[in-house]
C-alpha cells in the first residue's frame, strides 16, 4: 500500500504576521481586516516604556500568549498526524506524519517592522534569506480511495463509504483526528479559531497610525531623504515596486542598508515595538473571556496530543 504523506492540503504558508493552524477541512481561515475591531482604538493606550531595540528579534507580545508557539504547533501536528494515521490503518492505508514543522516565529519577528538586520540587508536587500525559510511541504499523491477516507467525499464524489462499504467519518480521519484533538476543550467556532491572530492583525494596524510611531516614522523617512531616497514610512520601502524583480539590485541593497541604519538611528524599532504592546495590552484587556477561551481549548488540544503519542 502506498505511503500517503500529508502534504500541501494541510500545509500553511510562513505568513509575517500571522500564525499558522490546521483547520477543518473545507474551512478557509477568515480575515476580520474588513470588520470594526473588537477593541477601542480611539485613544491611543498610554506607553509605560519604550525600549531601544537595533533590531526585531525574540519580540514578546501579549496576544502571544494567546496563539500557537512553535513548540506548541509541532506537538500539536504531531498529534494531528498520530490520530489520522491511527483511522487510516483501520481502511487498510498507511499514512506517513508530515515533516517537523520548523516554526517561523523568528521569520515573522525579523519581518514585523520591516527589515532589521545589517546583515540580510547587505546580502539580500529586502528579499528573505532562502536559508530562513522551513522545507517546502511534499506534494500530495493520494488515490482516489485514499482521498475520500482521509478528507471524506469531495464534490462528486459520493457518499461518505468506501469500495467495500465501510463508512467513513465526516471530514474523513483527518476531521475525526481534528475533533477528537479538541473534543475536551470549551466549543469555539471555526471563525473564530484564529481569533487571537486576527486581533493581532489590528492592533498592528493601528500601531502604524498611532501619533508616537508616526513621528518615529517622520524621523527615519528624513534619514532616508539625507541619503537620497524618498520614503514616507518603513513599509513603503519594503513594497517598492522596484524591488520586485529576480534578484536584488544594487539600488535595493543600498537602500536596504540605509532603512536599518535610520531605523537604528531613530530607535523606529523600539518606538513601533512598545506602541504595540500598549495596544495588544489594551486589545487583551478589552477580549480577555474569549482569548481565554481560546487558551483554555489550546491546552486541551495540547493534553489530547500528548495522550495520543505526541512529544513536546
Amino acid at each position: 500500500m502506498r505511503n500517503p504523506r500529508l502534504g500541501l492540503a494541510l500545509g500553511c504558508a510562513a505568513l509575517l504576521l500571522s500564525g499558522c493552524s490546521s483547520s477543518d477541512p473545507g474551512t478557509d481561515a477568515r480575515s476580520r481586516s474588513g470588520d470594526a475591531p473588537p477593541v477601542d482604538f480611539a485613544t491611543p493606550p498610554p506607553v509605560t516604556a519604550t525600549p531601544t531595540l537595533r533590531a526585531s528579534t525574540a519580540l514578546e507580545l501579549p496576544l502571544e500568549a494567546y496563539a500557537w508557539t512553535d513548540a506548541e504547533e509541532r506537538t500539536r501536528r504531531q498529534g494531528e498526524d498520530l490520530l489520522a494515521a491511527q483511522c487510516m490503518r483501520r481502511y487498510g492505508f498507511d499514512l506517513a506524519p508530515r515533516p517537523a514543522y520548523r516554526g517561523d516565529k523568528a521569520l515573522r519577528d525579523a519581518r514585523r517592522y520591516g527589515i532589521s538586520d545589517p546583515d540580510t540587508a547587505s546580502r539580500f536587500g529586502y528579499r528573505i534569506d532562502p536559508a530562513a525559510r522551513g522545507p517546502k511541504p511534499p506534494e500530495e499523491n493520494y488515490s482516489t480511495a485514499e482521498s475520500l477516507v482521509l478528507f471524506g467525499p469531495q464534490d462528486g464524489q459520493g457518499t461518505g463509504r468506501t469500495a467495500d462499504g465501510k463508512s467513513v467519518p465526516e471530514g474523513g480521519c483527518w476531521g475525526q483526528a481534528l475533533r477528537d484533538l479538541a473534543a475536551d476543550g470549551p466549543e469555539v467556532r471555526p471563525e473564530d479559531e484564529e481569533f487571537a491572530d486576527q486581533l493581532a492583525t489590528f492592533t498592528y494596524q493601528a500601531s502604524q497610525q498611532d501619533p508616537r510611531v508616526k513621528k518615529a516614522f517622520a524621523a527615519w523617512s528624513g534619514c532616508m531623504k539625507d541619503k537620497g531616497y524618498a520614503y514616507k514610512g518603513p513599509m513603503d520601502a519594503v513594497e517598492d515596486p522596484a524591488f520586485k524583480t529576480a534578484r536584488a539590485s544594487r539600488r535595493e541593497i543600498q537602500v536596504a542598508e540605509a532603512d536599518v541604519a535610520c531605523k537604528q538611528r531613530h530607535n523606529v524599532i523600539g518606538v513601533w515595538y512598545a506602541v504595540e504592546v500598549a495596544y495588544q495590552e489594551r486589545a487583551v484587556e478589552q477580549n480577555q473571556q474569549q482569548l481565554d477561551t481560546l487558551g483554555q481549548r489550546k491546552e486541551a488540544i495540547l493534553r489530547a496530543a500528548a495522550r495520543a503519542g505526541a512529544t513536546p
